[in-house]
């Protein structure tokens, strides 16, 4: 036989046995469900802030999977949970928030071996002064909130958060980030912030807590409503932050940014307080995820594998897929042309071939786990964290469960729950 063609055949057989590893090697299996139990909101925080919530419309606890954090220090199976900004029914196209006091809660529960998530700890984000910062929008750069009616319009709201995700420091303080404005906020132990982080330029007149705007201007100027800050991780060197942005920027337009694949991962010191890195993120075409939409594709949850690499969770609401990425062979591109709404063409119009004219690396990725393949997986998985070489415990946000046609009246959904879901990998998490 020709040399040529017995070396042809032997890649052809080594390429098919690594495509056949590399397929199993993406799927995984659900080793443990876990389940938050029903508290129903209104006594729940009137106990702790009276008259805040006169009625919750039967909404009980839930997005508390929005972001997850694994507490190693704090005890066997025992994490940190966060609300978003509470529950946003809708009426035509319009969302409405049915009750303008409730205020995120940070969670700590365990999982234990019933199924049962037991709560530990509950913490409502509040004010220095004590009050409720809300879930309301901040200012005009905002939607507007309206009451559950879909015509009552609330008042803006500048402490009003709408947190994502959460971390811990080794100081006590909790790290979330949100989609507002949108920015990185501390959080004392007690549950109060005590500071904010903004981008340049966005202020926010009679906040109750210190800000300071040291993130990229153009991440006020240009973040896509509703799709700011979605997942953070805290880096190996327990001080670096790493905040990724929902989806691409809406720059220089809604129409380019809609249609873009590129979104931001913007690497954040806790102490030093100042912005450090900024790397590239290129979503997966959206037809790989079973949609036709572009604005579909999402970063919902970050977590660092080591102190060059991190776990970048994409998704669509149906289908999310895991995937590696190393930071040292991406660009930083912090401070650079491609933070100045100036420049055209700008980084979120540019494809594969013009980010290579650029110059510009994008995070190299790797697919770990295509979490679609296995079996009993949730829709709308939102939080991650790392367990060990081959475990992630990932979890759902609910949506507080709001019914299909939500009104006014007391809320009849369909049952969905708030899980934490145990995945072993087939593939190896760090190799």
């Amino acid at each position: 036989m020709d040399l040529q063609l017995k070396n042809n055949l032997r890649n052809l057989a080594v390429g098919l046995a690594l495509s056949t590893c590399s397929l199993f090697a993406q799927s995984g299996t659900i080793t443990a469900s876990y389940t938050f139990p029903d508290l129903p909101i209104g006594p729940l925080q009137n106990a702790v802030l009276p008259g805040t919530i006169p009625n919750d419309h039967g909404f009980l606890l839930g997005g508390v999977g929005s972001g997850l954090y694994r507490s190693f220090l704090e005890g066997p199976n025992v994490y940190w949970m966060v609300t978003d900004r509470g529950p946003n029914p809708t009426v035509g196209s319009l969302r409405t928030w049915p009750m303008p006091g409730f205020t995120p809660w940070l969670v700590k529960v365990r999982t234990n071996s019933n199924g049962a998530i037991d709560v530990l700890q509950k913490l409502p984000l509040l004010n220095p002064n004590g009050t409720a910062v809300t879930g309301i929008t901040n200012s005009s750069r905002d939607e507007v909130a309206r009451e559950c009616d879909g015509v009552t319009t609330i008042p803006f709201n500048p402490n009003g958060l709408d947190t994502e995700d959460v971390v811990r420091t080794l100081d006590g303080n909790f790290w979330l980030v949100e989609e507002h404005s949108p920015s990185f906020i501390r959080v004392s132990p007690n549950g109060k912030v005590s500071k904010r982080f903004l981008p340049v330029g966005v202020d926010l007149p009679g906040t109750a807590y210190p800000v300071s705007n040291v993130l990229p201007k153009i991440y006020g100027d240009k973040r896509k409503q509703n799709r700011g800050f979605e997942g953070v991780t805290l880096g190996w060197d327990l001080r670096t932050l790493y905040g990724a942005l929902q989806s691409p920027l809406s720059n220089p337009t809604a129409a380019i940014g809609n249609a873009s694949r590129n979104t931001r991962i913007l690497a954040f010191d806790a102490y030093s307080e100042t912005t450090k890195a900024e790397y590239v993120y290129r979503f997966q075409p959206v037809t790989e995820f079973n949609h036709t939409n572009p604005t579909e594709m999402k970063i919902s949850a970050v977590a660092a594998l080591d102190p060059w690499r991190l776990l970048v969770l994409e998704r669509t609401d149906a289908v999310a897929k895991i995937y590696r990425v190393d930071l040292t062979r991406a660009t930083n591109i912090l401070n650079s042309k491609w933070d100045d709404t100036a420049t055209s063409p700008s980084l979120e119009a540019l494809d594969d071939a013009g980010l290579l004219a650029e110059n510009v690396k994008v995070l190299p990725k790797e697919l770990i786990i295509d979490l679609s393949t296995v079996a009993g997986m949730l829709p709308k998985i939102e939080g991650m964290t790392i367990l060990d070489w081959n475990t992630i415990a990932i979890s759902n946000d609910n949506d507080f469960d709001i019914a299909p046609a939500a009104t006014c009246g007391t809320n009849v959904g369909t049952g969905a729950k708030s899980k934490i879901l145990i995945v072993k990998t087939n593939k190896n998490l760090f190799f």
